[in-house]
């Protein structure tokens, strides 16, 4: 009996520590259009959601989820693109003050808890970005250092 309750004990070790590294492994990325349909509360809560999940995700495994995220933003059209970039926008001015203050306190959130290399490859992404679409820099002409 006292065997048979160790081996019991062990397999509930071993599917907790099974399911704690499935928890680690990163979601699909959300579609764009869908994201810009969200209320405030439900992309606030999803941005909560992901970071909490970025924090027990190794360094290649956002960046896989980056990767991916870029890849469903390219498949859209460019006038699909625009259409979302000028609704987001909309709905960034209708936020309250505090309503901004919250999304950008956890946007660095997600940014500090990251590694300097994936900060410069973000960075590095972003600059590209702007070469290779320098009509577009006049809406994101902050640059990133944080």
């Amino acid at each position: 009996m006292n065997q048979r309750m160790q081996q019991l004990i062990m397999t509930v070790v071993l599917a907790v520590g099974i399911v704690g590294i499935a928890n680690a492994i990163l979601p699909e990325p959300q579609d764009p259009q869908i994201v810009a349909n969200m209320s405030f509360d439900e992309r606030l809560k999803m941005s909560k959601d992901l970071r909490e999940q970025f924090k027990h995700a190794t360094p290649a495994e956002r960046s896989e989820y980056r990767q991916k995220l870029h890849a469903k933003l390219n498949a859209l059209s460019p006038e699909v693109r625009k259409a979302l970039r000028e609704k987001m926008h909309d709905q960034w001015q209708a936020l309250t003050p505090e309503q901004k203050k919250e999304l950008q306190e956890n946007r660095k959130a997600m940014i500090a808890s990251m590694t300097s290399e994936e900060k410069a490859e973000i960075k590095k992404e972003r600059e590209e970005w702007m070469k290779a679409h320098p009509d577009e820099k006049k809406h994101w002409n902050k640059p990133m250092n944080n």
